[in-house]
């Protein structure tokens, strides 16, 4: 039961299976908010952590398949480049997102619903699609940007391979 929870839970927009948010209403599977600065969002890299657990099982069925090719092929075309996450606590300006030729991929730690882009919350509560506009305290305090889910991209190549997926 609790693998067709996970496979029920990811998130689809527009008929299309995307990822999965970071929290979900346990009754609905809806996504949903968590602390003030964590949005009910798409999640890259809670997702791509989802992704490798599933394709870690042996004899997966169709409807598996099915998402981790949808899962996968969301976090290629949502990828971030030419542009880097730099600076942190020592730095006056916090961490900041720079554009930087030939930097990438990255992902945003969230992407809203339904328009699919990054977005990043306060602890006000407030949703910005900027993470330059955040305090300097969460800019610093959080990940708002991974490189990480190249890896399971990385992998779901030879996972592919194996189970007849595209």
């Amino acid at each position: 039961y609790a693998l067709q929870c996970i496979l029920k839970s990811q998130t689809i927009i527009d008929g299309k299976k995307t990822i999965w948010p970071q929290q979900e209403d346990a009754l609905t599977l809806e996504p949903v908010s968590a602390r003030n600065y964590e949005p009910g969002a798409l999640a890259a890299s809670e997702s791509a952590d989802l992704l490798e657990y599933l394709m870690s099982l042996p004899n997966p069925s169709k409807e598996l398949v099915a998402s981790v090719q949808a899962g996968v092929t969301w976090l290629k075309d949502h990828e971030v480049v030419g542009f880097e996450y730099t600076g942190g606590r020592g730095d006056p300006n916090g961490r900041t997102l720079k554009a930087k030729e030939g930097a990438g991929p990255i992902w945003s730690r969230y992407y809203s619903i339904p328009a699919q882009k990054p977005i990043f919350g306060d602890r006000d509560k407030t949703l910005h699609d900027d993470v330059n506009e955040l305090s300097l305290e969460r800019r610093n305090g959080y990940a708002w940007y991974s490189n990480g889910e190249q890896k399971t991209i990385d992998d779901y190549a030879a996972w592919a391979k194996a189970n007849g997926a595209k």
